[in-house]
């Protein structure tokens, strides 16, 4: 029993383990379905999730395309309001409520003067003062009012130059920050045109002239006071009127069609029109017409200019008359002496004659001039045009070609003789004293004859002949005529060679200087040397300074010579100063040339300070003629030469026409007596008494007396007796060369003496 219980136990057992076992795979089944269902539901749940996510991110990506898309156009604006800014014609600012700077344009650097770094952060104030007037901001309105009804606000550049603005003022937010915004025009242009629109208006009132203005329907729309007062019409009388009311109906309808032909063509016409006043007078005018076009060069208005040329018209005949002949001395001018010239060239030619034309040139006549005035000197024209026509016939011309440059025409002549008939006829007429300013004036001339054909066949010819005859007339002594000839020309290419040959010598030092000593007449003493220039060419020989000097003064030569020769012997004077030889007193002559430079002050300054020499030991010696050329502006160098302490001298006193009244003028120290004047001295009186008039004037005005070309003891002893301070001449010493000098120096050594 135990057994089967067991077994029954065993297999109850069994039974209810298969069946937990069955219920515990349901349990799983369920457990699994369970499982499954939760995945499923998880899963659902997710892709929600997922397609939530994605929506958010469409949005997401949409937004980032707005805000990019919002990015762009942002900065796109920024660009066009930097490029907007850059390419400004005017100048912008913005600054802040103290002022300073913080943004700006290119144009406010090219209108200020300032690169953009120094602009930002400095005060607009330094820029434009008057805009501290509305900082701070308080009544901000009236204050801007007040500021733009200043007259002129001017702005500064960084040069200090000043100039008038306009400007608009704001006040905008920028990035949550209210600024300050300036915009600045230069309206130097405009003030220019409002002041020329005044100016205008003023000449339009106040010219002499009259001025109409019509519209372009031939109507007067303005006229000025001068206009009225003119044609006797009232400005209200001729407003909307046609210029026709003054019409003189002495032009035909074809000087008008070609009038406005011309003003429509070109703009503007001019020319004499007889029109009519008021009062029916007719008369003549000038009338000038100007078109006015506007910006597109479209006629808007029309100006007429007219005056009165009543007393022109009345003096026109009178005018005609003048523009062939001489005002002065109602001589044929050079217009109608060319114009009888080429007449008589003609006529000469037809009939197979001769002609002669005559070339007058007064001598001296300016130092008339400079010692009478140009009132005297006119006198003295008019006297010798009126002697010059009574030495020719009625058919030949007398004119006067400028100056104190006559011409004269000699018709139908039988033989170059003839000329020389009238020529001397001349010399006489000329001889005769002319009173001027209450004393006897004498006067003569130098003339050039040309005779048709042989001397040329044409107008320039002849002339240019005559001419070179006339200043070969004046190298022979002036008071003469010459015939020209061909040699004449060939001392024209000889003065050319000269003129070769004496640049060279500079260039090869063929210059050398000799030294005439002067000296004290009462004590025997020697005092100094005159500078003496010396030429050797190398294959002429040696030339005359006589013959070389005039050439080098007809050019520029003479300035660099004259240079050469006192920087030459202020060097040597210093020489023998350091060979402890005697100082001398050293003259040197200045040609009208050198005085005549504007440098010639600081080249003989630096002269001697190159060379050391004290001023006092230089001496500068002009000639009379050249003391008369231009005498204020000689008399103001002179005296500052006088000034460095250097010594002034005349040479050749008493062959010149100087006045006394400009002599006391010039600061010199020196009168040297020329040796003319002492050749005859004890032979004859005039002489005698020019030397001696000479000597006593000279005194008089505190000034010392050297005589030249002393060559005997007779001279030497009336000079003496007649108180003369120096003496140069072979009697006492001939002029020296270096060496020589230095010898003779030696021998005068302090100690010697």
């Amino acid at each position: 029993m135990k057994k089967q219980e067991l077994e029954q136990l065993l297999s109850e057992k069994a039974r209810l383990i298969e069946e937990l076992e069955s219920e515990l795979e349901a349990t799983n089944q369920g457990i699994i379905l369970l499982t499954m269902e939760l995945e499923e539901l998880e899963h659902e749940k997710l892709r929600e999730h997922i397609d939530v996510i994605k929506q958010l991110q469409i949005e997401l990506a949409d937004t980032n395309k707005g805000l990019l898309a919002l990015a762009v156009e942002l900065e796109q604006s920024e660009e066009k309001y930097s490029s907007i800014l850059k390419h400004a014609a005017e100048t912008v600012f913005t600054f802040t409520q103290e002022g300073i700077i913080e943004t700006t344009n290119p144009a406010a650097s090219r209108l200020f003067g300032y690169d953009e770094s120094e602009l930002l952060g400095k005060n607009i104030d330094v820029l434009i003062p008057k805009f501290n007037q509305i900082a701070p901001p308080v009544d901000f309105e009236e204050k801007v009012s007040q500021l733009n009804g200043e007259p002129v606000i001017y702005g500064f550049k960084k040069d200090g130059t000043a100039f008038p603005i306009e400007f608009t003022l704001g006040r905008p937010v920028y990035r949550n920050q209210r600024q300050w915004l300036v915009i600045i025009r230069d309206i130097t242009e405009r003030k220019k045109a409002e002041e020329g629109l005044r100016l205008m208006a003023k000449i339009f009132e106040g010219s002499k002239d009259a001025i109409v203005i019509t519209n372009t329907r031939s109507r007067i729309i303005d006229a000025n006071e001068a206009f009225t007062t003119l044609t006797g019409y009232e400005k209200s009388e001729v407003l909307h009127q046609h210029p026709a009311i003054l019409n003189s109906h002495r032009h035909g309808d074809n000087f008008y069609y070609v009038l406005r032909r011309e003003l429509l063509k070109t703009g503007a016409w001019s020319g004499e029109v007889w029109t009519r006043r008021k009062n029916n007078e007719i008369y003549p005018i000038w009338l000038s017409i100007y078109s006015v076009k506007d910006e597109n060069n479209v006629t808007t208005h029309f100006v007429g200019i007219f005056s009165d040329i009543t007393a022109r018209k009345a003096s026109e005949n009178q005018l005609k008359q003048l523009a062939h002949y001489d005002a002065l001395t109602g001589l044929a001018n050079r217009t109608q002496f060319i114009e009888r010239l080429k007449w008589t060239i003609e006529l000469a030619k037809r009939n197979k004659e001769q002609a002669a034309l005559m070339f007058l040139d007064l001598d001296r006549f300016k130092l008339v001039n400079d010692t009478l005035g140009h009132q005297a000197g006119d006198e003295l024209l008019v006297e010798v045009a009126q002697r010059l026509k009574q030495c020719v016939r009625e058919v030949d011309m007398v004119s006067r070609l400028a100056g104190d440059e006559f011409t004269i025409i000699l018709s139908s002549i039988q033989t170059p003789d003839d000329a020389s008939v009238v020529a001397k006829k001349i010399i006489q007429a000329l001889a005769l004293p002319v009173q001027l300013e209450g004393r006897d004036v004498f006067i003569s001339t130098s003339m050039g004859i040309t005779v048709f054909p042989m001397d040329g066949i044409t107008v320039n010819h002849l002339i240019k002949n005559a001419d070179t005859a006339m200043y070969h007339a004046k190298e022979r002594g002036r008071n003469n005529y010459q015939y020209f000839a061909n040699t004449m020309n060939q001392k024209v290419l000889d003065e050319l060679e000269m003129e070769t040959n004496l640049r060279q010598a500079l260039q090869h030092e063929e210059f050398s200087l000799c030294y005439q000593p002067q000296f004290n007449l009462k004590t025997k003493e020697m005092i100094g040397v005159e500078v003496l220039l010396r030429w050797k060419h190398p294959v002429l020989g040696a030339i005359s300074p006589a013959v070389f000097i005039p050439h080098a003064e007809k050019s520029d030569l003479i300035i660099a010579i004259g240079e050469w020769v006192l920087r030459t012997a202020c060097t040597r004077s210093m020489a023998w100063q350091a060979q402890g030889l005697k100082p001398l007193r050293i003259s040197v002559n200045l040609s009208g040339m050198q005085l005549k430079q504007n440098d010639l002050i600081d080249k003989i300054t630096f002269i001697l300070s190159e060379t050391r020499l004290p001023a006092e030991f230089l001496e500068l010696e002009l000639t009379e003629g050249v003391l008369m050329d231009n005498v204020d502006t000689t008399i103001s160098t002179l005296r500052e030469l006088k000034e460095m302490g250097i010594r002034l001298s005349i040479d050749d006193f008493g062959t010149g026409y100087s006045s006394l009244s400009y002599l006391k003028r010039f600061p010199i120290d020196t009168l040297k007596i020329d040796q003319s004047f002492i050749r005859e001295i004890t032979t004859d009186s005039d002489d005698n008494a020019i030397a001696s008039t000479i000597i006593a004037m000279a005194h008089n005005l505190r000034l010392k007396v050297i005589a030249e070309g002393v060559e005997t003891l007779e001279q030497a002893a009336i000079l003496e007796e007649k108180k003369c301070d120096e003496v140069q001449g072979y009697l006492f010493g001939r002029p020296l060369v270096e060496h020589d000098l230095c010898k003779l120096l030696t021998e005068l050594k302090p100690q010697n003496l």
